[in-house]
């Protein structure tokens, strides 16, 4: 049987682009529906992200300062006082709701090294045997940190947090430092002999003991909500630094920042117990204002109340249902669309007190 084959020209018919038209329509809806809804699930997962992120690193921040506070300082502060203060946590209390500022706190002691101590003259030294000598009072210090020191307010350290000395005098360099190629003097001498060691095997010190700088660390916010890390001589009250301070921004969108004290008022060795159940909880913490003697705080509860960056369209209107009391500040209900972390621990201070 012969086959036939038929030709037709007349290509499609209206009703079968129509068809065609409609169904590229759903499936260009469908894939753009899938990615909006993708866009926004990403979004919010990458602005929840960043706030617990933020937050969480701003948290472990203070807590790990708090439990630093106290290294190296000296055993009387009445006496060796740092950049004026006398005590190594010194609360600021804010207000009770969030028209006013939200708490600080300052706290004292050997954060950061800033070197090795060394011999004065510098020079090779042999080992074994090699020492920084008992009652030196002119040393040299390896910068081995991000930070030097000077005459003024980063005159203070510490030797293996061991001994606590001021600089008294130095040559600066052209930054205001203590140059690094001469020596320091200090105002004492030192009470020890410190050992300097040969990591390398060739007779000769290479490593000396450390140096720790002794200062003033201050964490406030600000009126932009941005939390901040200011090292010596902040200005508390407009959470900003002066002239000399190191300011540095630790975390963004920071609704609050709270502190809560338990004491020791009775210096009997025993958080107090003021709600009388014989044990320590939330009832035995105080705010900073009712705080008598600040050498007297032994723990702290920390509280960080973190905003996300951008508001989230599917928690519209769930920003804060309820109000929100964090220690004794009061946040109104919202009806926002931004989500919220809150992060509370509670330190127990590690160099002040029994």
């Amino acid at each position: 049987m012969k086959m036939l084959y038929r030709k037709n020209d007349k290509g499609y018919t209206l009703v079968e682009l129509l068809i065609a038209i409609v169904i590229g329509f759903v499936l260009i809806s469908a894939a753009t529906a899938t990615y909006i809804a993708q866009n926004r699930s990403y979004i919010a997962q990458e602005s929840v992200s960043e706030i617990n992120t933020q937050s969480k690193i701003a948290h472990d921040l203070i807590a790990n300062a708090i439990k630093g506070a106290g290294y190296g300082v000296p055993a009387d502060m009445g006496q060796d006082t740092i950049n004026g203060f006398t005590t190594i946590i010194i609360p600021v209390e804010g207000g009770v709701d969030i028209s006013s500022p939200a708490d600080a706190i300052t706290i004292v002691g050997g954060f950061r090294r800033v070197g090795e101590l060394w011999p004065a003259g510098g020079g090779t030294i042999a080992c074994p045997g090699g020492v920084v000598p008992m009652d030196a009072n002119t040393i040299r210090i390896v910068y081995t940190g991000n930070a030097a020191l000077d005459t003024v307010d980063r005159r203070f350290i510490s030797i293996d947090g061991i001994d606590f000395l001021e600089v008294s005098s130095c040559t600066l360099d052209g930054n205001g430092d203590c140059d690094a190629n001469n020596d320091i003097s200090l105002d004492r001498p030192l009470l020890q002999d410190f050992p300097l060691l040969d990591t390398g095997g060739s007779t000769a010190c290479d490593v000396g003991r450390p140096v720790y700088l002794i200062e003033d660390v201050t964490f406030c916010v600000d009126a932009n909500s941005t939390l901040r890390r200011i090292r010596r001589n902040a200005d508390i009250t407009n959470c900003a630094g002066i002239a000399g301070s190191d300011n540095d921004v630790i975390a963004e969108n920071i609704e609050d920042l709270q502190f809560a004290y338990a004491v020791d008022a009775n210096n009997d060795g025993q958080i107090d117990d003021l709600n009388s159940n014989n044990m320590l909880d939330g009832g035995d913490f105080i705010n900073g204002s009712a705080v008598i003697n600040d050498a007297d705080i032994r723990a702290i509860r920390i509280n960080i109340l973190a905003r996300a960056a951008r508001p989230d369209v599917n928690y519209a209107g769930l920003g804060l249902v309820n109000p929100l009391t964090i220690e004794n500040r009061t946040h109104a209900a919202t009806s926002d669309d931004f989500r919220r972390r809150w992060w509370q621990t509670l330190i127990t201070m590690r160099n002040q007190g029994d």
